[in-house]
């Protein structure tokens, strides 16, 4: 047998090797299989499908309801100087004049801190730091400083 003919013998061997395995993970794999991708209609033009802006009322109202389903996080937004921003949702568990806690459905408890500059709305409208009170339903969004929270704005949303 000539060297050609060995190398071709070797690659086809491999091919099939390196198919069979894969076979065998993908039918050994108990992941659920990926549904098909879907498809563009025909009468919608491809060009116009990729260009086309989505409505910004459709994106504020999708913005809603993720912020609505959202019990805590932290975003890092760049900039000259990057700030992360933290946003927890739940119950108030303490508040004084200088620090808020909340504890979210799936047990995460935050303390912020407040100051002169931490806005409390309820209503949708401005109200005092005093309107919020052990057991309502809030929305903080704080900025972190190392392991420092302050409380930028609370929004209460009702007991």
């Amino acid at each position: 047998m000539n060297r050609a003919s060995k190398i071709i013998i070797a690659a086809v061997s491999s091919a099939a090797l390196a198919g069979g395995i894969g076979a065998g993970l993908a039918y050994a794999d108990p992941s659920p299989t990926p549904t098909a991708s879907p498809t563009v209609s025909p009468t919608a033009s491809p060009t116009a499908s990729r260009t086309a802006q989505p409505d910004p009322k459709e994106r504020k109202a999708g913005h809603r309801r993720l912020m609505a389903r959202a019990l805590h996080g932290e975003v890092t937004l760049a900039g000259p100087q990057h700030r992360v921003i933290a946003f927890q949702r739940g119950p108030v568990d303490t508040i004084s004049e200088t620090s808020l806690t909340v504890t979210s459905n799936d047990g995460f408890t935050a303390t912020y801190v407040l100051n002169a500059d931490t806005r409390v709305r309820k209503n949708k409208a401005a109200t005092a730091l005093s309107d919020v009170h052990e057991g309502d339903r809030v929305r903080v969004i704080a900025t972190k400083d190392g392991s420092t929270m302050t409380a930028v704005r609370i929004q209460a949303l009702g007991r």
